[in-house]
């Protein structure tokens, strides 16, 4: 499976990053440190060639589970990320096919 594009995973932080922005009663260093978190786990995840949707979302789940927590529509959150990740996934397994070899004969 060939990896991400820049820009594909640039979409999945920024799902995180608008997260981080509505999270009220937390400080800015906080949320520093949160968002860091964020792309440590998910750039690496996400650059990966062996990586499928399902295991991303588990693996996001379990090692950002305290941040996730703190959103506050983490299962609206969950279900948007898990769609998202599906379909960049889908978009990059029909742009890494080949196309049809004409049959005229």
């Amino acid at each position: 499976m060939a990896k991400l594009r820049n820009k594909d995973i640039q979409k999945v932080l920024q799902l995180f990053d608008n997260e981080l922005l509505m999270m009220p009663r937390v400080s800015k260093i906080e949320k520093m440190k949160m968002r860091k978190r964020i792309v440590n786990v998910v750039q690496p995840a996400l650059n990966s060639t062996t990586m499928k949707p399902e295991v991303f979302i588990l693996e996001v789940e379990k090692k950002l589970a305290m941040i996730l927590r703190q959103f506050l529509d983490s299962y609206g959150f969950s279900r948007r990320l898990t769609d998202t990740v599906r379909k960049l996934y889908q978009n990059l397994e029909k742009s890494a096919s080949p196309p049809p070899i004409p049959n005229d004969q």
